[in-house]
């Protein structure tokens, strides 16, 4: 189905439901954006690399983007802040949705999309978890288990910690693929205390953990006790350990020692650029015509500030 047509479909749907008065989604230069309390809301996609050979993407982490009118400075952080958010279940859903759709120009080399999930969305639905979510999947032709379901784990929920097991081991029921990320300013008690026993009760298919996780591992590995107790538990698990925040040489050599799975970071995307800096497609997609680049082509045949059209074959540079 084409992609004005999903937003279409999704509009009425979510208009329905919520009893808006006016359309949540539109479609702007091929992507799908929405707009809350006055912010734009659009998705930004970073690859997620395989460790032994970054050349090779696993799939893609859809980022939410919140933009005030007529600036570039994301606010992504005060969307589930804002009065107009009403209901986080419905925000949640709405900023999946609007990831699913724009993920869909890629969706065909059966990678991997990670979509975050709120803890308080994980805590708001009393069951069926994915349910609702599993119709938006099937509409645009996917499958659950290349969906990962991610979710922060911090000591703001520690209390809570049972629910969120149950709400997770519900998306894996479902079929969905899981990912949990640990605060990255835990301290020892919170590893020890929670981390570690949260592992061994869900088993996710991922755990991500920022390279500032472990940044005591570079100045005193007695520091780093508890962190590498952490390490060697996901390592004996079923799960693979997602580095991520990699942004120069030294992280990645940090990310060397941890052995990881994957990796995600700026420090990759610099290394494997591509002449069209846009690292969510690559050169297959643009010989096969499926994405148009369109701008003012430089002497070296290279496209400066370039505009993605999704699903229309034509020739660039005309």
């Amino acid at each position: 189905m084409p992609l004005r047509d999903l937003a279409e479909y999704f509009n009425q749907r979510i208009s329905e439901e919520q009893g808006l008065t006016e359309p949540p989604l539109l479609v702007r230069a091929g992507q799908v954006e929405s707009r809350i309390g006055g912010l734009r809301l659009a998705t930004e996609f970073h690859p997620i690399r395989r460790a032994n050979e970054p050349s090779k993407i696993l799939g893609h982490d859809a980022t939410l983007r919140a933009f005030p009118p007529e600036t570039s400075q994301s606010l992504a952080v005060k969307v589930f802040h804002q009065p107009e958010a009403g209901d986080i279940v419905n925000l949640d859903r709405l900023c999946r949705t609007i990831h699913m759709l724009n993920y869909l120009p890629v969706s065909h080399e059966n990678g991997y999309l990670f979509l975050h999930v709120h803890p308080r969305h994980v805590l708001g639905v009393k069951s069926d978890h994915g349910a609702y979510f599993e119709e938006v999947i099937f509409r645009c032709g996917l499958v659950p288990r290349r969906v990962v379901i991610s979710v922060a784990v911090s000591p703001l929920y520690d209390r809570q910690f049972v629910r969120l097991q149950q709400g997770l081991r519900n998306y894996q029921n479902r079929g969905y693929s899981t990912a949990i990320k640990f605060d990255d300013q835990a301290n020892e008690a919170f590893l020890e205390g929670y981390c570690i026993e949260f592992l061994y009760r869900i088993t996710p298919d991922f755990v991500r953990l920022d390279s500032g996780f472990f940044s005591k591992l570079r100045h005193s590995e007695e520091d780093g006790e508890h962190r590498d107790s952490l390490l060697s538990v996901i390592h004996r698990l079923d799960t693979e350990l997602l580095v991520e925040g990699i942004k120069d040489e030294s992280d990645a050599q940090l990310a060397d020692r941890l052995r990881p799975a994957y990796v995600k970071g700026d420090y990759y995307e610099r290394s494997q650029q591509s002449p069209f800096n846009y690292s969510i497609f690559n050169i297959r997609e643009l010989l096969l015509g499926h994405i148009i680049l369109q701008g003012t082509c430089t002497q070296d045949g290279l496209i400066e500030r370039p505009l993605l059209l999704p699903f229309v074959k034509k020739k660039c540079c005309t």
